[in-house]
């Protein structure tokens, strides 16, 4: 009689983010990353807590380089090796850009899927995560000028994710009926329903203001664009609730 031979295991190298580290027994961790080459995967790394050597800076916000073996139809791949590809001290250092880039890693956690590589989301995070880290390294020409809170860029990431996830948001016309927002008009906002929401279909719980709006839609395209501070909040809402409402719906 046959017996089927083991599976085999592929051993895959990549750039990867540390997303979660969850300890199990006495020295492993169950480890999610997002990688270069696959998205978002996970693992288990026997040892990582008694042994740095072979796991080097296995900590989110760096960026790193990882060897890990897999193995089709299994939940975990085994964790080899992992080192720092490039450190960002400067933004682990800071508490609120810590928070703002825990909250992007939070928020690819709960919304990519697993095993599927998403360049354009891979792009945003680490462009972020770099922003952030370079944002306390001001020059002389930059010393008297204000600092934007991490929020602002936040929320950038957030519209382009949300876009590269393909759930864009329409901040142009009602997603409900269709109706276009007039040019240099505010609207109301539904995060959970990816946009604008005129009046006649219920409304939405926020107030965009017309510049912001257009800001937003900018921004979202690609473009750059500074948001005003006083509509931050309102921003950062809007984003926050489109993001969290795909990942309930998951």
């Amino acid at each position: 009689m046959a017996f089927a031979g083991r599976r085999r295991t592929e051993r895959l190298q990549t750039l990867a983010l540390l997303l979660r580290a969850v300890p199990i027994g006495e020295a492993d961790l169950v480890v999610t990353f997002f990688t270069e080459e696959r998205g978002l995967l996970a693992a288990l790394a026997r040892g990582a807590r008694r042994s740095a050597k072979r796991f080097v800076g296995l900590e989110p916000m760096h960026l790193l380089r990882l060897a890990l073996d897999e193995r089709p139809g299994a939940e975990l791949g085994v964790l080899s090796e992992a080192s720092i590809e490039h450190p960002r001290l400067h933004l682990t250092s800071n508490l609120a850009r810590l928070e703002a880039a825990g909250r992007a890693l939070r928020w690819v956690r709960d919304i990519a899927p697993a095993h599927t590589a998403e360049p354009e989301v891979w792009r945003e995070l680490n462009r972020l995560l770099d922003e952030l880290d370079e944002a306390p390294r001001r020059g002389p020409a930059e010393a008297d000028a204000p600092a934007l809170p991490p929020d602002a860029a936040l929320v950038t990431t957030g519209l382009r994710l949300l876009g590269a996830f393909g759930w864009g948001l329409d901040l142009s016309r009602c997603v409900s009926c269709g109706r276009a927002c007039a040019q240099g008009t505010s609207a109301l906002a539904d995060p959970a329903r990816g946009g604008l929401v005129c009046r006649a279909c219920g409304g939405g719980r926020l107030l965009l203001r017309a510049e912001l709006r257009e800001r937003l839609a900018a921004i979202a395209e690609g473009g750059e664009g500074t948001i005003p501070l006083d509509d931050l909040r309102t921003a950062f809402d809007l984003v926050e609730g489109a993001l969290t409402a795909h990942a309930s719906g998951r």
